[in-house]
């Protein structure tokens, strides 16, 4: 989980923060190893494809500030440097596999990731009825939700409307500081 928002993150890599670049790196460091090793390319070659697209980035940076666009850019980058390694290495690109994720489902992930954190960040009894709510197999009613998380019944509905408004702030947030407003 990202301590800071992506923007501000690119940010401080332009300012030559190191420890902006390695956590950068670290939070996209599994979708970029992860389209090498879905169409079959060995370790080497998906470590080699890995510098290649974050040099790419490194160098690309200050066109990356949009946060939004980041993992698409990186998907785009990582794609391109696989068929150049593919093309230097003399080697056919594999098919896809059968199954594996494609860029709809990536970018799923992506989102589910981002709220997955945004939850975090939300925390205590927002992200415990929040969860509670949306995230069970079965509907659960408001008399036994109100039993299990001792909130007054009537307190549930509106105590939901402002949990998904700070959630909905601190994801705005993580995507662009600016959008938070006053």
């Amino acid at each position: 989980m990202p301590s800071r928002p992506l923007s501000q993150i690119v940010s401080s890599c332009l300012e030559g923060d190191e420890s902006a670049w390695r956590e950068f790196v670290d939070l996209h460091s599994r979708l970029v190893y992860s389209i090498p090793r879905r169409n079959g390319f060995d370790a080497s070659a998906c470590d080699d494809i890995f510098q290649d697209v974050f040099l790419a980035a490194y160098k690309s940076l200050d066109s990356l500030r949009d946060a939004q666009s980041v993992p698409k850019w990186l998907i785009t980058t990582t794609v391109r440097a696989c068929a150049k390694h593919a093309k230097k290495s003399k080697l056919r690109l594999p098919e896809p596999i059968p199954g594996a994720p494609d860029e709809a489902e990536i970018d799923r992930q992506e989102r589910l990731s981002e709220l997955h954190r945004g939850l975090d960040e939300l925390g205590g009894r927002c992200k415990e009825l929040l969860i509670a709510i949306h995230c069970r197999p079965v509907s659960t009613g408001y008399d036994q939700l109100s039993e299990e998380l001792g909130i007054p019944r009537g307190s549930i509905g509106p105590t939901r409307q402002r949990c998904l408004e700070k959630l909905a702030r601190i994801l705005r947030s993580q995507s662009d500081p600016a959008a938070l407003g006053p």
